[in-house]
This record gives C-alpha cells, sequence and structure tokens, in this order.
C-alpha cells in the first residue's frame, strides 16, 4: 500500500470517533436547551412574580457570563449558571477541534499517494468514493463537496471535506490515481472541471467528469482533456447490456420503452444505434405523453430508426392495456423460428413513477421481459413481490461503480467480439479460435482461453489503428449524426489486411476446415475469408461498444440505406425467378409471395444478402467503382460457385441467429441437391446488375 493510510485505527477507536462526530453538536444543543429550561424554572423559584420575558433575557445572560439576581439563587438556576457557561466552553472547544481536525485532515490527505478523489454535490459522489475503496482498488477516497461534515465514514476508508481553496485542493488531488467531477448540475460539473485545470499540480491524474446533457458530452469529449461519461447515455449502455433488446437464437418482437425524459431517449436510441443492421430501420415503439423525448431519440438517426410514439398517460391500468394492444396488433409470430419475449424498458425521471408502472406491466403481461430503469434499486426492491419478473437496474449502482466507470470502448468492444464469434455455429471455427459457451449458449470474455482473449484484444485495442488503414474514423463524442456504414470491399481488403497481422496464427482446426470445407479454397484462403466477415461486421460492433465509425473522406458509398432496401426488392424478385426455373426446388412458401406479403424475417435475410455484396467482391479482390454506362462483370464459373458457397453460409448463419436451428437446408453446401444450390448461383449472377442499377461496375482492386 502506497502513500499514507488513514485508516489504520482500530475498530473501537473508529467507533468511538464516528459516534462523537455524528453526535457532538446533538449534544450541544441538548445541553444548551436544557440549561435554558433551568434558567427558565430557577428565574420563576427565586424571583416571584417575575414575567417570561424577563426570566427568558435573563437565562440568555447566563449564557455570556452575565448574572445579576440579588436573592439566593435555587438550585435551579444556580445548575444553569455553572452549566451554561460549560456549555458555552464547550461549544468553542468542539468548534476549535473542528477546525482543527480540518487542517490535520487536510494535511493528512495532501500525503497520500495512489487514492480517488470525489468532487462535487452529484447523487454518485459519495457511492463513487464508497465503491472504490470497498473494493480495494485505492488505499483511501476523498469526497469534497458542499457538506458541513468534516470527516465520515472513517471505518469505510472514506474521507468527506467541505469546499477548500485552491491551494488545498491541489495538495489533495496531486498524486491521485483518478479524480472525478460529479456536480448536481452539468454548470457545476463544468466549473469545477475548469478549477480543476488551473491547478499548478506536480503530477498528472486522470480525471472523469459525469454529465447528463448528451449534447454537451459530445462538445466535452470532442476537445476536452478529461474523459467524459454521460449519465443516461452509459446507463442505457450497461442497461442493454444487462438485458439485451433482442435475442442471438429467437425471433424477438420489436422493443418497446415506455416512459419520459432523457433516459428513456437514451435506451431507444442506443438500441437503434447498437442492434440496427444496415439497410434495415428498426422499429421501437415509445409510449409516453410528450412525443418530444422521441424526436430526440430520433435525431440524427432517422433513417435508421423507426421510433413510433404510442401516446399514453402514465398510470398503472394503462399501461399494461396498452403493451396488449402493440401485441394484439403485430403480425403473429413465425413458427419457423424460436420465438422470444418482447423487450420492455421502462424509465421516468423519477423512480416513484417507473416502479409501479414497470410491475404493473410485468405482473400483468406475461408475453414481455420487463427491465425498469431506476435512480436506486435497492430502495425499491422491497416493493416487489417475490414471485415478481421485474428486473430493476439501478442508475446509482451502475454509475458509481468501479467496474462501470473504468469500463472502456476497448472492453465494451472486446465482450462484444467475443459474444459475435460465439453466435456462428459451435463447430465452425473463427478468426479468434475456439470459443467456449456456456450452458446458455453464451460467451464471456474472462472464461475464454488464453490464446482466444489475446486475440480479441488485440482486435479491440487497435480498433482506431484497423479503421484508419482503410480511411475510416472512430467518433466517441456522440455525434449528432450516426449514419450507417458498409464498409467497400476496398477498405474490407485494408482492414483484412491489419487483422492479418494483428491475429495470431489460426488453430489447427482451421487450417483444415471440416464441416463446410471447400475444395475450391485453400486454408489460407478460409482465414482470409474469416478476417473479411468479421472485417464487415465490425463497423456494427464498434457502434454497439459506442465508437461510431465515419467515412471523413468521402469516397464511394453505393450501399445507403435506401439503396440497399431498393437492392433487396430486386434480390426478392431473382428469387422468385429462381423458384420458377427450379420448380421451387426448396418447396418454400415464400416463393408465391410478393414483397409486402414477406416475413419480416424474409425481408431481413434479402437485406442482409444485399449488405454482404462487399464481402463477396473482396474475397475475389474484387471492387466498385462509379461509371456512366456500368460495364456488367462476368463471374467464372469457378468465382460462382466460390461465392455461392459464400452465400450459403451467410444464410445458414442467419437463419441460425434468428432460431431457426432446425431448418432442412442447415446443412454443408455440399449436401444440398443441384437445384437448392441454384438459390445460392442467382445471387452471385444478379450482383453486378444490382450495382450497376446505382450506376457503379465491378472491377479488379489492383
Amino acid at each position: 500500500m502506497s502513500g499514507t493510510d488513514l485508516s489504520e485505527d482500530s475498530r473501537a477507536g473508529a467507533t468511538v470517533r464516528d459516534l462523537y462526530a455524528g453526535w457532538r453538536y446533538a449534544a450541544i444543543g441538548v445541553l444548551g436547551a436544557a440549561m435554558l429550561v433551568l434558567g427558565l424554572v430557577g428565574h420563576y423559584q427565586t424571583v416571584p412574580g417575575i414575567g417570561f420575558t424577563d426570566a427568558l433575557y435573563g437565562t440568555i445572560r447566563l449564557f455570556v457570563f452575565e448574572y445579576d439576581v440579588d436573592d439566593d439563587p435555587s438550585p435551579a438556576l444556580d445548575i444553569a449558571r455553572f452549566g451554561a457557561g460549560a456549555v458555552v466552553y464547550l461549544a468553542v472547544a468542539i468548534a476549535a477541534l473542528g477546525i482543527l481536525e480540518r487542517q490535520l485532515t487536510l494535511a493528512r490527505a495532501a500525503r497520500l499517494r495512489g487514492h480517488v478523489v470525489v468532487i462535487g454535490n452529484g447523487a454518485e459522489a459519495v457511492p463513487i468514493a464508497m465503491s472504490f475503496r470497498s473494493s480495494g482498488l485505492v488505499p483511501r477516497s476523498l469526497v469534497i463537496n458542499d457538506d458541513d461534515a468534516v470527516v465520515t465514514r472513517r471505518r469505510s476508508g472514506v474521507v468527506q471535506l467541505p469546499s477548500v481553496s485552491d491551494e488545498s485542493l491541489r495538495r489533495v488531488v496531486d498524486h491521485a490515481a483518478q479524480v472525478f467531477v460529479v456536480g448536481a448540475t452539468d454548470e457545476e460539473t463544468a466549473q469545477l472541471a475548469h478549477r480543476l485545470r488551473g491547478l499548478p499540480v506536480a503530477s498528472d491524474f486522470p480525471t472523469t467528469v459525469l454529465l447528463t446533457d448528451r449534447n454537451l458530452v459530445g462538445h466535452w469529449a470532442s476537445a476536452a482533456p478529461e474523459a467524459v461519461v454521460c449519465r443516461p447515455a452509459q446507463t442505457a449502455i450497461s442497461a442493454l447490456r444487462i438485458a439485451p433488446p433482442f435475442a442471438d437464437d429467437a425471433m424477438v418482437p420489436p422493443p418497446v420503452v415506455v416512459g419520459e425524459g432523457a433516459q428513456a431517449a437514451e435506451l431507444a436510441r442506443w438500441i437503434v444505434t447498437g442492434w440496427q443492421q444496415p439497410g434495415e430501420r428498426l422499429r421501437v415503439y415509445c409510449l409516453g405523453t410528450d412525443q418530444r423525448w422521441v424526436d430526440e431519440a430520433a435525431a440524427g438517426i432517422e433513417e435508421r430508426a423507426d421510433l413510433v410514439w404510442v401516446p399514453m398517460e402514465p398510470n398503472v391500468a394503462l399501461a399494461p392495456r396498452t403493451i396488449r394492444e402493440l401485441a394484439g396488433r403485430s403480425p403473429g409470430p413465425d413458427e419457423r423460428f424460436a420465438q422470444g419475449k418482447r423487450r420492455v424498458y421502462v424509465a421516468y425521471p423519477h423512480t416513484s413513477r417507473t416502479v409501479p408502472i414497470a410491475a404493473a406491466i410485468a405482473r400483468r403481461v406475461s408475453e414481455v421481459d420487463v427491465t425498469a430503469v431506476v435512480d436506486d434499486a435497492d430502495a425499491w426492491s422491497g416493493t416487489l413481490g417475490e414471485k415478481s419478473t421485474l428486473r430493476m437496474v439501478s442508475a446509482l449502482q451502475l454509475l458509481s461503480d468501479p467496474t462501470t466507470l473504468r469500463l472502456s470502448a476497448t472492453d465494451l468492444l472486446a465482450g462484444e467480439l467475443v459474444a459475435d464469434a460465439s453466435r456462428w455455429p459451435a463447430d465452425v471455427p473463427g478468426v479468434f479460435g475456439s470459443v467456449l459457451r456456456d450452458a446458455d449458449r453464451k460467451a464471456v470474455l474472462d472464461a475464454q482461453p488464453a490464446a482466444v482473449r489475446a486475440a480479441v484484444r488485440a482486435v479491440a485495442e487497435n480498433i482506431a489503428d484497423i479503421f484508419t488503414a482503410a480511411g475510416v474514423e472512430l467518433d466517441a463524442g456522440f455525434p449528432a449524426e450516426v449514419p450507417t456504414l458498409v464498409l467497400s470491399p476496398g477498405e474490407l481488403t485494408q482492414i483484412e489486411a491489419v487483422l492479418a497481422r494483428l491475429l495470431p496464427a489460426a488453430d489447427q482446426e482451421m487450417r483444415d476446415p471440416g464441416r463446410g470445407g471447400s475444395a475450391l479454397r485453400r486454408p489460407a484462403d478460409e482465414l482470409r475469408l474469416r478476417r473479411l466477415e468479421l472485417a464487415a461486421r465490425l463497423p456494427v460492433l464498434a457502434a454497439r461498444a459506442g465508437l461510431v465509425p465515419v467515412r471523413r473522406g468521402g469516397g464511394d458509398a453505393p450501399l445507403t440505406d435506401a439503396a440497399v432496401r431498393e437492392m433487396a426488392l430486386e434480390v426478392h424478385h431473382d428469387y422468385l425467378r429462381t423458384a420458377t426455373t427450379t420448380q421451387n426446388a426448396t418447396q418454400s412458401p415464400t416463393a408465391r409471395l410478393g414483397w409486402d406479403e414477406l416475413a419480416e424475417t424474409d425481408q431481413r435475410s434479402s437485406i442482409a444478402q444485399v449488405v454482404d455484396i462487399p464481402v463477396k467482391l473482396a474475397a475475389l479482390g474484387l471492387t466498385w467503382r462509379p461509371a456512366e454506362e456500368p460495364q456488367l462483370y462476368e463471374f467464372t464459373d469457378a468465382e460462382v460457385e466460390l461465392l455461392a458457397e459464400l452465400e450459403h453460409r451467410r444464410w445458414v448463419h442467419f437463419q441460425l441467429r434468428n432460431g431457426r436451428a432446425r431448418h432442412t437446408f442447415n446443412t454443408s453446401w455440399q449436401a444440398l441437391s443441384a437445384g437448392v444450390q441454384e438459390y445460392d448461383r442467382g445471387p452471385v449472377r444478379l450482383l453486378a446488375r444490382l450495382l450497376a442499377s446505382l450506376g457503379y461496375e465491378v472491377t479488379d482492386q489492383h
């Protein structure tokens, strides 16, 4: 333990001091009141006929050591005479001790090393200090705010100080391991951060500020030297990690956010930016009395988000009814796929409104999974019955938890990378090697073999350089505009080259692919294909970790959201043509349906096929370029076979991730009949025509 440890006192001594600190002023008040009563009684006993005012005046004079009663004082007045003076002396002594104690505490705090300092009057200030100390991360935590207390919570290793001068503040924060600025308002936080920057300290200390307004957070993160945490956004990210809006192995109806204000808006926004796939418009139902928070959530992501506002008063009877009505208006479950419960998130500015509404939904609508975002879950857990299925996420606990506060975008991305790797079939190893899954088929980074952890960390820690190689920047400043980014074949190739340098040699399982392996590809080709597939998913995974990829230099980007949706319609038309040619070799009822008649999952499958075009081109060393009169590229038979096999693998992965594990054609490419294989060859032959419809042609990258 480095520096001076202020927590070496015995438990008994600490208990005595805590009692003294908590009761000293109360004791002065009680003793003073007792002397006042005795003085009044004594004056009535000693001076017959004295009025109340005179008795009160005479009693007050006792506290300034004045006494002029000529008659012999009664015992009560005698006690009051000496007791009042004693109370005054005691009060002066306690005040002097308080001043001395404060100075001594400041002097001892100035000698600390490796401690945490929390400055400000925000609700998270004391919990942050206590969490860091109780977790054993630091030897001592200091809180500086406007509280009148000088020293508190000694046994917990936390010292609390009132506002201090700049010189005292400099001495306290110098050599700190971490400083947090937690104002009750964003204005207070900004002023305190400015004050800290002006201190002439001997050593640098990392500083983190907690802010509420997302616009201010974006501005702060763009240039200010401090790390910044957006309270509503961080709470939303953590809540959605605890209770994801969609399942990895089942179809889930569109999520619902119930509430008002910034927290509800951030939940809706992060559902879209974290889980929307290119070309899709992710629907989120937003229930509340005021549409302004829905408009705020949609700002900058209008093309990506379908935020449907449903007016609803905050009422425990209306909320369950409205949720059931939404379910009644939605299409029935697609029986081809496993089904999961709809996710409902409840977040009002006041927890006293959030908890009863969320509990009513959880109690009366069994078909949904309900999460309530509250200030302090512990304070409300006793109001729920033992059988309640409501999940409560505590914003105060999250924002004071060292794990959350120290969780960087790199850590978040590492978690997303290993989770994404686990969504592939267990017998198909990826670029990170064989990923271990728990009983629920989930993958946790810390539970992976050392080689997998090292590979995942290598990608997460170098993500900025990976994107820079393709001319793409990462914006962590909560940008107002969050565009959908589909990497071009050339960008994928550049990123794949960086991944090849970063990732260790694949294991033997990858070098000798079994299930699904192709005679058309060498093991080295298989590695490259997996890296290209990972590169294509990186923009979505990075955005889910709070890092938004932005193509600063412009460049050719034909696959906008609108273009992808148009091309997906043509993909379905080609599917219908193939079904006619093969006499519906798959015997699918979809072969008789128009686009508007398709289930949402089938539309998403066509969209995913379009978004995969850059991967297929990059696999062959091809790319696209704008052309006034695009020339159609002719793929060789071998190229068609290779890309058709890749398309089948993509399709199988899509089915598995949406809960359709037992589909007849979830098998290797070689096991498919020629008629069924034609459904995968068709999109390959269509590829050049799709790009030509946008004014682009296929060409070699070199």
